[in-house]
């Protein structure tokens, strides 16, 4: 069935929200924006839905067939065969086409060699994949001591998003080689001067996870460009392809069992249905081995006090919370709190909001601000920077997640996380999109990462 990337407008807020609750198309919402004749929202549907949408008096607009699309930009990926072996090669400076997954675990390895040996280690995560790939992930830092920040940046969490792992593979391949020959880095307009880079790997541990999902990237890069989810086999009694996989990023302990926390007309953008395409949650919560990679990353590594999960698109910067709209004087109104079970995720009521200290959110606020101001610099793209609840609420995310931990558990480390949504609906396949423009995100994106890592103490 073809699924198309689309402009669709309603005439309030509430058709919006219809869009998830109702309709449940997948859309970027965090591309809400008021136009002449109501709300206009960017998403993919398919063309059943399009069809429910019109007859319900949507206006909508077929931007490109995304199956289409997307096969032909599989056809400008390298050859999942082909393994680059030489540094050079496996450079995204002067790549031509996004890395394919053994490449991204080459990479990592290069970047772990001599001659970065004396200052960086690779860390091979203890669960292997549904489809037994073993991952890793990078430490960069020179020194030891309890008073280190550590800085923890995720890629590659969902499989079409093709981006999110050359993104983190550049950014370390700059810092990297910075370091090592005592330089600064120069990323069109936008500078760090060697000094800054030296205190980034003197004074702070860099951990980077890019390929949390390998499984779903080469399903995606290889069969079925629009796949979203993990590779978890079909549950027993479900033969279809669909039922395979899910939701990484909905499948971690927060708020997780979503229909006993929300209220029943919210529209959250999660699914139990192990046959829905993009949003399935799981079994249970961290029921999936990527997920337990990445949860096994913050009990490892206790001085890590800030997380970053790249995604796409919308060209936005996310901070917490992603459940409900926030609030900083009602402390006893937190996810925690089970009287206010099943009255969750409505954004425009007073009933709930979650709980976020004010003094929290200033902190949180101004990083995204850092990061976002050194995205603007590299070519003028304005990264908004907002709460990560927006249209829709969601649950079992991982910046949600990692944020709770010390809520959860006093003895765990405060983390500030965010969401980076790299990319602009107008770009033809957003999660994909032609390498050259790809290239263009890779550059601001890397330089928001290392204006974040100066500003994190």
């Amino acid at each position: 069935m073809p699924r198309y990337h689309a402009r669709i407008t309603g005439p309030d807020y509430d058709a919006m929200a219809d869009l998830v609750r109702k309709y449940k198309v997948m859309v970027a919402r965090h591309s809400v924006e008021q136009v002449a004749n109501g709300y206009c929202v960017d998403g993919h549907a398919s063309g059943a839905q399009i069809r429910a949408l019109e007859s319900a008096g949507y206006t909508v607009e077929r931007l490109e067939d995304t199956d289409k699309a997307s096969k032909a930009r599989q056809k400008e990926t390298r050859k999942v065969t082909e393994l680059a072996v030489s540094a050079e090669a496996l450079s995204v400076a002067t790549s031509n086409a996004y890395l394919n997954v053994a490449e991204v675990e080459a990479a990592l390895a290069a970047i772990a060699a001599a001659p970065n040996k004396a200052f960086t280690k690779l860390i091979k995560l203890p669960k292997k994949t549904w489809e037994k790939r073993v991952c890793n992930s990078l430490r960069i830092g020179k020194g030891t001591g309890q008073d280190r920040a550590g800085i923890f940046l995720l890629g590659g969490v969902h499989a079409r998003e093709w981006g999110s792992p050359d993104i983190l593979i550049h950014f370390m391949q700059l810092l990297t080689d910075a370091y090592r020959t005592n330089t600064g880095i120069t990323i069109g307009p936008k500078k760090f001067s060697a000094a800054q880079i030296k205190a980034i790997v003197e004074t702070k541990d860099i951990y980077v996870f890019p390929q949390a999902n390998p499984d779903g990237r080469n399903y995606s890069m290889v069969t079925e460009p629009m796949w979203r989810k993990n590779r978890r086999p079909a549950p027993s009694g479900h033969s279809e392809s669909q039922c395979v996989g899910v939701d990484l990023n909905r499948n971690y302990d927060f708020l997780w069992d979503f229909p006993a926390y929300f209220h029943p007309d919210c529209p959250i953008a999660n699914s139990v249905d192990p046959c829905d395409h993009d949003v399935y949650i799981g079994p249970k919560a961290a029921s999936e081995p990527e997920t337990k990679n990445v949860i096994w990353m913050f009990d490892s590594f206790p001085n890590i006090h800030y997380f970053v999960d790249i995604h796409s698109y919308s060209e936005v910067i996310l901070y917490n919370w992603g459940d409900d709209v926030n609030q900083a004087t009602k402390p006893a109104m937190n996810f925690r709190n089970a009287s206010f079970d099943g009255k969750r995720g409505i954004a425009n009521d007073t009933v709930y909001r979650e709980y976020f200290a004010a003094a929290d959110r200033k902190i949180a606020v101004g990083l995204a601000n850092k990061m976002r101001d050194a995205i603007k610099a590299v070519r003028g793209r304005t990264y908004r920077t907002e709460q990560a609840m927006s249209l829709y609420p969601t649950a079992g995310t991982s910046d949600d997640y990692a944020f709770s931990r010390h809520l959860v558990d006093s003895t765990k480390t405060k983390v500030y996380s965010y969401t980076i949504e790299w990319g602009s609906p107008s770009n033809p396949t957003p999660f994909h999109p032609p390498y050259p423009e790809m290239k263009k995100i890779i550059d601001e994106v890397t330089a928001g990462l290392l204006a974040f890592c100066v500003a994190a103490t």
